[in-house]
Formats: structure tokens, sequence, C-alpha cells
């Protein structure tokens, strides 16, 4: 008799683990899709702030090109001063 107690006791307690195991897996299940509710909502505010970068200002960057061009020529004059 102390044999199916003991047996019955053992069951009863992996039923108890079962049921927790359950329940600690259901709750991943919902920490899960919340993450993946955030990262899908990360990646949206993500592509909405790279859409909303604004552009390259153009014109100054012309007179920096340009800037540079003109101190490129003269790096260029004095090497040729220099070289004759």
């Amino acid at each position: 008799m102390s044999t199916i107690n003991a047996l019955a006791h053992h069951i009863d307690q992996l039923l108890t683990q079962h049921r927790t195991l359950q329940h600690e897996y259901a709750q991943l299940q919902i920490s899960m899709r919340t993450l993946e509710q955030e990262l899908l909502q990360q990646k949206a505010e993500n592509r909405l702030a790279k859409e909303h970068i604004p552009p390259i200002d153009q014109p100054s960057n012309q007179a920096l090109e340009d800037d540079l061009n003109h101190l490129i020529s003269l790096f260029d004059q004095a090497k040729d001063v220099h070289h004759e």
C-alpha cells in the first residue's frame, strides 16, 4: 500500500510541476509576443526616423567643394612655382 501511496504522491508532484511549467510557458509566450511587438515598433520608428532625415544642404556642400577646389589649385600653383 505504501508503494501505491508513494506512486500517487509522485504522480501528484509531476502533475503540479507540469501545471507550473505550462503556466511558465504561457507567460514566456506572452513576454515573447510583447518583445516582438516592441521590436516591430522600434523598427518602424527607426525607419521613420531615417525617412525624415533632412536632405543634405546642397548649396553649402557646393560651397565647400568650391573652397576645396580653390585650395587644391593654390597648392598646385605653389607646387608648380617651386618646381620651376
